[in-house]
């Protein structure tokens, strides 16, 4: 034992001795180290500042030397000769400080200069000829260029430096002849005062200004601060004519500071000496803590088995488990998997909640510790927590653990991740408010949103306002390029409506190519704005590889309150303005007004009111004669339809026929109409009337419809009449919107037997190319042209080239609209082959029209309207 303590000493000794020693030379690397540092700092300072005072002496000299040239610059203009050069010296030398006397030498001898007074010695002073100054004189003679000669001792006295700038002029045959030297002197020591070079001595510098003498070699002093030797100096040199200065710079007192090598030293001497204390210390701590180890080994073998069976326990816990103070500290953490933590458990020791949550999760945990502190548990408080992966939710039970009286309490907080969960939750969310493809609140939403928005509106007495935007002929992309395009142009648009609004505006997807926008605090004013920004918007074309495409909006706008007070009401509405912005062109915006509302509850109450006319009994056939022009005989007629209904009354074509073809009750009225019509036709036949044609008006949605020339035939078979008996009549816009498409109908339709007349014609865009495609019977004449046709001299040419034209196609042509005898002559002196009109008779019903033909039958004449007959239509 008393062994084991003596070596453990002696390696204490060599370990202090070995670590003083290695501390010593390590101390001593780092102050010599130092040193050269101060030691390039201060040469580096010392640098700076001779360069400062060189660079301002080199640009007083050469600023002073400048002004040989501007006397040489006169000397030429002069040729030679400069008038009343002292007159213009002595202007020039204020300009020119440091500048001592400004001179001319012609031949290099001296003839003028100023000031006189001081340098009367210098008159005639022959500089090229001077064993002193002839060298510097002969070198700017030979190379033409400026020389600076000195420090020398000058003719008029004392010591300075010349400038000699040599001049040539040229002679009568051109060439150039050395005329002589326009010089300045520079006296020293004022030549050098701009340098104040005396500053340098004052902060701690002695410096010298030398030059090498060009014709010796030989280094020359022209200032300095003292008569020794500088130590090491720092140099900058001055560029001047034909040779160099040098400005050299050092401390007066020496680079080194020798004073301070005691203190260094002795600073070396304890540090080394601390070192090795400190090294002797801990030597002896790790004896002392080998005898400890031993001891905490024994008891860390007995935690570890424990802690084994603790972690065997958790590790069976999939969620994280945190052990928390009342305060939010954690004293304790664990957790299954790495993810489920926005920290390692390791970091989470000791740091309370407010450093690791989110404030709002913060105060759901700290209200969940506080529930358990007083009901011992807490059980399904969510909180929400960012990690690496994302945000994740955690739902928490909270379990208050036993303590002695006095301690603080502790708890254990069990966090299941119920994300998924919540995932599924706001999915179920988005599908049941958003719409899918846009990513828009969807109907429902919209609902609450526009809801809350009138509340708010009506509470504070603001305006609001409701628009609705549909895509004009929106199904022609989706038919010809594909619901995926329009599905892109969708999501496109909606991005665009959502940018052009603000924040608390609502933009939703109705469905298909119809979108809503609920603008809350905005009147009309800015209805129309926004309006005015979403049709430009769309204006601007959608790249849509490969394809480029712009679609229009028709948008209708109703206004809270003046419009309505309800969402319901106010979507109404602006699905009727949104209708007639469609109507007077699309591209546009229009507000709702009273004669809307009117319209779209009379057009609610028709179409309700059509759905079960059929059923009712409540329409009816009348039937509008057609009289030949050349037999006067009856050729004809029209079948018209009517509509009677016991609380509107009789309701015009002209309105119950567009609701039928807006809501689908076109096809099955028509296909009555054709049937009824034709079955009428029949039954007349059977009992005896002559043949007569019988023109039926077919819609455009009838006449698009796939089946219906076999309809057609199937109606004609079941009556069993002849199918030349039956004229179909089709406006002639109809026919032009598709005029392959009305090509294929109509052939099919004439190789059945049926004839084809086009109707209102004239009121169109008719294509002569295709009209004389088209397998048509008979041309109809719109009564617009009829009407004025006696005296309006534009409708008789339109007229009459209607007819010329359709004799020349062999066509057929009837005018409709026929109420004077004056319409009718001029139409039988135009070759028209047909007229119907109130001149002959109105349209009539059934038995009306039978007594009709009843009358003709008898007769057998051709129709003379009789006085009382003739019944002229307002």
């Amino acid at each position: 034992m008393m062994n084991a303590a003596r070596q453990h000493r002696t390696r204490q000794w060599i370990l202090a001795t070995s670590v003083f020693v290695f501390s010593a030379v390590a101390i001593a690397v780092l102050i010599w180290r130092w040193e050269q540092q101060t030691l390039i700092e201060v040469r580096a300072r010392a640098a700076d500042l001779t360069a400062d005072h060189a660079h301002t002496l080199q640009r007083d000299i050469e600023r002073a030397l400048s002004a040989t040239y501007a006397i040489a610059a006169l000397v030429r203009q002069g040729q030679g000769n400069i008038a009343d050069f002292e007159a213009v010296a002595t202007e020039m030398l204020p300009f020119y400080p440091g500048v001592a006397a400004l001179g001319m030498a012609p031949d290099g001898i001296i003839r003028n200069v100023v000031p006189l007074a001081g340098n009367e010695k210098s008159i005639g002073f022959n500089q090229l000829k001077d064993n002193t100054q002839n060298q510097e004189a002969l070198m700017a003679r030979d190379t033409g260029r400026l020389t600076l000669a000195g420090p020398l001792k000058l003719a008029q006295g004392g010591l300075g430096v010349v400038g000699r700038l040599p001049v040539f002029l040229n002679d009568a045959q051109g060439h150039k002849v050395f005329w002589g030297f326009t010089y300045v002197t520079l006296r020293f020591p004022d030549a050098l005062a701009s340098a104040r070079l005396p500053l340098l001595t004052q902060r701690g510098y002695a410096y010298e200004l030398w030059r090498t003498a060009p014709d010796t070699g030989e280094r020359q002093s022209i200032e300095a601060s003292g008569n020794g030797v500088l130590d090491a100096p720092v140099e900058r040199t001055l560029e001047l004519p034909n040779g160099q200065w040098t400005l050299s710079v050092a401390p007066i007192n020496g680079w080194g500071q020798s004073d301070r090598l005691g203190f260094e030293a002795t600073i070396n001497f304890f540090l080394s000496l601390l070192m090795a204390y400190l090294a002797w210390l801990l030597y002896e701590m790790r004896v002392r803590d080998q005898g400890l180890e031993v001891q905490v080994n024994e008891r860390t073998a007995e935690i570890l088995a424990t802690q084994r069976q603790l972690q065997a326990t958790l590790g069976a816990i999939p969620d994280p488990l945190l052990e928390l103070g009342l305060d939010g500290r954690c004293y304790n953490a664990h957790s299954s998997r790495t993810d489920s933590l926005p920290w390692p458990t390791e970091d989470l020791i000791g740091r309370t909640i407010m450093e690791l949550l989110p404030p709002q999760a913060c105060q759901i945990v700290l209200a969940a510790l506080q529930e358990a502190k007083e009901k011992e548990c807490s059980i399904g408080k969510q909180i929400k927590v960012p990690l690496d992966n994302g945000m994740h939710w955690f739902e928490m039970s909270v379990t208050r653990k036993s303590a002695l009286p006095g301690e603080e309490p502790l708890f254990l907080v069990l966090c299941r991740d119920i994300t998924e969960s919540k995932q599924a939750e706001r999915k179920i969310q988005l599908l049941a408010h958003f719409d899918s493809l846009t990513g828009l609140p969807n109907r429902v939403l919209l609902t609450d949103r526009c809801n809350l928005a009138l509340s708010a509106a009506q509470r504070n007495g603001t305006p609001l306002a409701l628009l609705l935007l549909d895509l004009d002929h929106f199904k022609n992309v989706n038919d010809s390029l594909g619901h995926r395009v329009g599905d892109e142009v969708l999501i496109a648009l909606a991005g665009r409506l959502k940018g052009a609004v603000r924040e608390q505006d609502t933009v939703c997807r109705l469905g298909g190519d119809e979108f809503i926008l609920v603008l809350p605090e905005t009147n009309a004013a800015g209805a129309a704005h926004i309006a005015e920004m979403l049709l430009q918007s769309a204006l601007v074309a959608f790249e849509l590889e490969p394809h480029e495409l712009t679609v229009t909006p028709s948008i209708g706008i109703a206004l809270f309150p003046g419009d309505g007070s309800d969402f319901d009401t106010l979507s109404r509405c602006a699905d009727a303005a949104m209708y007639r912005a469609k109507k007077d062109g699309r591209n546009n915006y229009r507000f709702f007004t009273a004669e809307m509302q009117a319209r779209s509850e009379r057009t609610l109450t028709l179409e309700n009111a059509l759905r079960r006319a059929l059923e009712r009994n409540q329409l009816q056939l009348h039937y509008q004669p057609q009289i030949s022009l050349a037999s006067g005989r009856v050729v004809g007629a029209e079948a018209l339809l009517r509509w009677s209904h016991p609380e509107l009354g009789a309701v015009p074509p002209a309105e119950f026929i567009p609701v039928a073809e807006t809501c689908g009750l076109i096809l099955p009225i028509g296909e009555w109409v054709l049937r009824t019509s034709v079955q009428q036709l029949k039954a007349w036949i059977d009992a005896g009337m002559l043949p007569i044609a019988l023109s039926v008006n077919l819609s455009s949605v009838q006449f698009r419809h796939a089946d219906l020339p076999e309809l057609v035939t199937s109606i004609l078979n079941e009556a069993q009449l002849p199918a030349h008996l039956l004229e179909l009549e089709l406006t002639e816009n109809v026919a032009m919107t598709d005029p392959l498409g009305a090509i294929a109908v109509m052939n099919n339709l004439h190789e059945r037997g049926v004839r084809m007349s086009i109707d209102d014609f004239g009121t169109g865009y008719s294509s002569l190319s295709y009209l004389k495609k088209f397998r048509v019977y008979k041309i109809k004449i719109d009564q617009s042209f009829v009407r004025d046709i006696t005296e309006d001299s534009d409708d008789k040419a339109i007229v009459g080239a209607i007819i010329s034209m359709a004799t020349s196609l062999g066509m057929q042509t009837i005018a409709e609209g026929v109420e004077t005898e004056g319409q009718l002559e001029f139409l039988k002196a135009k070759g028209c082959t047909e007229v119907q009109g109130y001149y002959f008779s109105r349209p009539l019903p059934v038995e009306q029209f039978e007594a009709f033909m009843g009358t003709k039958s008898s007769s057998n004449q051709p129709f003379v309207p009789a006085q009382s007959a003739i019944d002229i239509r307002l």
